[in-house]
């Protein structure tokens, strides 16, 4: 089975008709590892920010950001290490939550919050359209959200390369400015796509049969999409105020 999320693009399972995977056992697989970011997040936020330690709250987004991307590559291109990688990956995961959190509370109290709320929201919005059948992951769908998930990527990566090596930035998306901020809003939208996409690789791969050590997989997948939801918000929310 070929999945369509950006995690596990190239991630392969196989019938498992002895020990096979749930839906049931995913979603807890997937609450589990998002309490455990939640918590650590929460951790970092709270002793960071009334510490006032920005350089605390930089390491930590900065560590868990390479870190989570690390080990979601690994589980990617091996599978079989979701099980013992997952929560290690939370744990990345909850530092990068903190540590970015608190860098945009300093800039622009309250937007964290919004954020939060935001992807709280849009999460149970698409588990509704998917669950009616609103917004059904057909073919052609995955084939959309998925090339603009790796046209975000590549962007993202090409503004990482100029900022290290030219000290610079493509112009405009990454301004306050009305392309600036459509772009963000764009980016909001397909990450919170996404999440249909691992709605669907629950569901099909439970009726396949995939092994049960793929719940953790999905796990990681689901983690990974409402990380990238809430940052988005952030950053949306964040350039509406004027950050540039």
């Amino acid at each position: 089975m070929q999945s369509n999320n950006p995690i596990l693009t190239r991630a392969e399972t196989y019938a498992d008709y002895d020990q096979p995977m749930t839906v049931q056992g995913a979603i807890q697989k997937s609450v589990l590892l998002t309490v455990i970011a939640a918590v650590l997040g929460l951790g970092i936020f709270f002793y960071s920010f009334s510490s006032l330690n920005i350089g605390l709250a930089y390491a930590a987004a900065m560590v868990g950001a390479i870190g989570g991307l690390i080990l979601a590559l690994i589980t990617t291109f091996k599978p079989n290490t979701a099980r013992v990688l997952a929560i290690p990956y939370a744990c990345f995961e909850g530092a990068f939550l903190g540590g970015i959190s608190v860098i945009f509370q300093m800039k622009f109290p309250g937007i964290p919050l919004q954020a939060l709320l935001a992807t709280f929201v849009t999460t149970l919005v698409m588990f509704g359209l998917y669950k009616f059948q609103i917004i059904r992951a057909t073919e052609k769908f995955k084939a959309v959200v998925m090339s603009a998930t790796i046209a975000i990527a590549l962007v993202f990566v090409v503004q990482m390369v100029m900022r290290l090596a030219f000290s610079s930035s493509i112009p405009f998306i990454f301004e306050s400015n009305w392309l600036g901020i459509g772009f963000a809003a764009f980016i909001a939208v397909i990450a919170s796509l996404n999440l249909i996409l691992d709605f669907d690789l629950i569901e099909t791969a439970a009726a396949q049969r995939a092994p049960k050590a793929f719940e953790w997989l999905c796990g990681i997948a689901l983690l990974a999409t409402l990380v990238w939801m809430y940052y988005s918000f952030m950053r949306l929310l964040s350039l509406l105020q004027g950050d540039d």
